[in-house]
């Protein structure tokens, strides 16, 4: 069955993505550089949000192995990836502190928000068979989401240190031009 070669797939990403977010997230801070909110919450959101993810994965795959029907087994796995995506978002509404973030990071806070109710709303769908027939598609939808918000939370989390050594590079060559110039 192609679709659990597809569910393999994504749980095997998940966890490799949260196995290195957390290698990455322990080894990047040094003495002289500030971990910041931001950062814990990229690395917060990738080790949740995967591992969740290979749980829900891993629940599918052991389900499969019981005999059920497809639209059972479709139905069950998007009714608990509504029941995950949901108890996120909540989690995340109650805790969120956006004011002292910038204007880009609320806008895309607020767009992965809108991204991952519409998933959950999707499942919702999926589970009752409403506009759906219970099948596979919307609950993979859903994992591509959320791999896509790992992924993006693995490079902030990757990337941004890197843009300030550089931003610091440049300041320091700025400064050294203007006492070479005085």
């Amino acid at each position: 069955m192609k679709e659990m070669n597809q569910i393999i797939v994504a749980l095997e990403s998940c966890i490799v993505l949260a196995g290195f977010a957390a290698i990455v997230g322990t080894l990047q801070p040094k003495k002289n550089r500030k971990i910041t909110k931001g950062r814990i919450v990229s690395l917060a959101m990738i080790i949740y949000i995967g591992l969740v993810n290979a749980l829900l994965a891993a629940f599918t795959l052991t389900l499969a192995n019981f005999g059920i029907s497809d639209q059972t087994l479709w139905s069950t796995s998007s009714f608990a990836m509504f029941l995950a995506t949901t108890f996120s978002i909540s989690y995340l509404w109650i805790k969120k502190r956006l004011k002292t973030v910038s204007r880009a990071a609320k806008i895309i806070y607020f767009a992965l928000f809108g991204g991952a109710g519409t998933m959950a709303f999707i499942n919702f769908l999926n589970a009752f068979g409403i506009g759906f027939n219970r099948e596979y598609g919307p609950y993979f939808l859903s994992f591509v989401f959320n791999l896509f918000v790992v992924g993006f939370a693995f490079s902030r989390l990757l990337m941004r240190p890197l843009w300030e050594v550089v931003r610091e590079n440049e300041l320091q060559r700025a400064r050294k031009q203007q006492i070479n110039t005085q």
